[in-house]
């Protein structure tokens, strides 16, 4: 029985050494990336204050939205179109909107060099613009270079994200198997499972190598694992997140389940202003029947492929301070609500989703909460690479004991 249990965690142990060793080098680069992306906006603004620092002065006064959105659809015509009314305006900030281009009259689409300008809310002007998914070292596009490296590895279509997601599975399922091995053999439990929390410094480097870490992964597990199962959120939500979770907690889907239409919306029958209206009321009827309070309005954007406006909201059932996640789908045409998303307050599978996002991501509880984040993202780079460390050490004296055998 002996041999058989022996025999068991060898083999345990080998699942977690080769799968460690397949995962290290993704984990460093997510753990890294993700470790500085802590402080996404800050830094961005940063590195790019002209995109967010509006050139009027603050006391000057706010544009319209629907003047505001009219003046940058002028700007970017007839190459590209603003399926966006910003509602949410700030003194002094720009307001940023996405740019689609526009049919070129010839089977295809115009080539735009960005994707998003930033507006003054005072004037109208574009004060710049950048695309998203561009590969570029400069200043204004390090941000969202960086989101990319940690969200797909910068890699082309889908392949980076459905690697990064194979991995993140991978960690999921490597951290049960690493608390596993942490159990002592013998009894009492938890006298014999005290040493594997702590670090042996005076035991020679190797050992506290060892021990750094063993530790390191038990105090971190419960995050290490919420951040492993939310990756596998971001990147493999259908196929394995949302099947696996729909197992134990019920979920609204309506917001991901409007159909395509056979062809995209090109004039839809309700205008800027009327659907904003219509907006308006589906939002009012989703607040009494929830229960909840709208502190402000943050935008309206218009979804060709599917035939709908997407209105979105600050609530009291939010969980980010600075930007609004409360949303009703209506239909573009009648103003039929089709869809809704609730960051709390809704269905548990919800609610439960949208609080490991925005952990993940350190939207919520603050500077403090940002800080523990980035010490995180390090924390993840030392226990990975103090794992390779480990295995080489262990690979070497097999190395030498068949040696000398030989």
């Amino acid at each position: 029985m002996t041999g058989v249990r022996r025999l068991g965690r060898a083999h345990v142990v080998a699942l977690h050494r080769y799968v460690g060793l397949l995962m290290a080098a993704f984990l460093v680069v997510a753990a890294a990336t993700g470790s500085v992306l802590a402080f996404r906006d800050e830094l961005d603004e940063w590195l790019a204050p002209e995109l967010f620092v509006a050139r009027s002065a603050a006391s000057a006064p706010l544009l319209d939205p629907f003047v505001l959105r009219a003046r940058v659809a002028q700007q970017v015509a007839p190459q590209g179109r603003v399926d966006a009314l910003v509602l949410d305006l700030r003194p002094g900030r720009t307001a940023r909107f996405p740019v689609a281009p526009n049919p070129d009259g010839a089977g295809g689409f115009h080539r735009l060099d960005y994707d998003e300008v930033f507006v003054d809310p005072h004037t109208g002007a574009i004060q710049g613009g950048r695309a998203r998914e561009a590969i570029a070292f400069t200043a204004q596009q390090a941000v969202p270079l960086l989101y990319k490296v940690h969200h797909s590895l910068a890699l082309p279509g889908i392949w980076g994200t459905l690697l990064l997601g194979v991995i993140s599975l991978l960690w999921t399922l490597d951290c049960f198997v690493g608390a596993w091995l942490t159990f002592p053999k013998g009894q009492p439990f938890l006298t014999k499972w005290k040493p594997a929390w702590w670090v042996k410094w005076r035991a020679g480097a190797h050992r506290a190598t060892l021990d750094l870490h063993r530790a390191g992964g038990l105090w971190l597990w419960a995050v290490l694992l919420l951040f492993a199962w939310s990756s596998v959120m971001f990147n493999l939500r259908e196929p394995v997140f949302r099947p696996v979770m729909g197992v134990v907690f019920p979920f609204d889907d309506s917001w991901r389940t409007v159909p395509m239409r056979p062809k995209p919306v090109v004039a839809p029958r309700l205008d800027w202003p009327a659907a904003h209206a219509a907006a308006r009321l589906a939002m009012q009827d989703m607040a009494a029947e929830v229960g909840f309070a709208v502190d402000r309005e943050d935008r309206l954007q218009l979804d060709r492929r599917r035939g709908v406006y997407a209105y979105l909201v600050h609530s009291t059932v939010d969980l980010r301070s600075d930007a609004g996640n409360t949303a009703v789908l209506i239909d573009a045409d009648t103003g039929a609500p089709m869809g809704r998303w609730l960051p709390t307050g809704g269905p548990t599978g919800n609610t439960v989703s949208n609080w490991m996002g925005a952990l993940h991501m350190a939207q919520v509880f603050g500077r403090p909460y940002q800080v523990f984040v980035f010490v995180l993202g390090i924390a993840v780079v030392v226990i990975t690479v103090t794992g390779v460390m480990v295995w080489q050490k262990k690979r070497r004296a097999r190395i030498l004991s068949r040696a000398r055998r030989a």
